[in-house]
């Protein structure tokens, strides 16, 4: 058996939990040469639980899009941080649902494995907050790998 992802995603909130997932693209995409993607999704301005019963394709205006250079900025920073100088490192900033615009992110670059933190709540805190790593598995064109609070990693710097 051969396994060789050629495209990772690694989409990002900016949160620690987030950067604990840049651990693993950043050691899957040194051990098989892959070309990384990095990602940060501006949601919309709607409430997180009125964004759930949307359809993903409703048009949404964004009053706020004058954020795009500063994640922008922030982004490339968070990558020099994370990554240093390495090449082949694609950085994108995009506005739409998070999971959504992930999911077609992934399939229009041909990604081969997403790389996305979970804070893993259950219960209560889940079913108000949702899961946007929960909806990036089930709608996926690709495997997802999905990192959660550390406890027992397998990767170091």
């Amino acid at each position: 058996m051969v396994v060789h992802p050629r495209r990772i995603l690694w989409p990002t909130d900016f949160s620690a939990l987030s950067l604990h997932g840049a651990l693993y693209a950043r050691g899957f995409c040194e051990i098989f040469g892959a070309e990384l993607h990095v990602i940060h999704v501006i949601p919309p301005p709607i409430p997180t639980d009125l964004a759930i019963t949307l359809p993903i394709e409703a048009p949404v205006t964004y009053a706020g899009q004058d954020l795009e250079p500063e994640c922008r900025e922030r982004l490339t920073a968070l990558v020099g941080e994370q990554f240093g100088s390495a090449g082949g490192i694609v950085l994108e900033v995009l506005f739409g649902n998070p999971w959504a615009t992930i999911c077609r992110y992934a399939a229009q670059q041909q990604i081969d494995l997403i790389v996305v933190g979970t804070h893993g709540r259950t219960g209560l805190p889940h079913v108000l907050i949702g899961s946007t790593a929960e909806r990036v598995v089930q709608h996926a064109p690709c495997p997802v790998l999905v990192v959660k609070q550390p406890e027992k990693d397998f990767v170091s710097i």
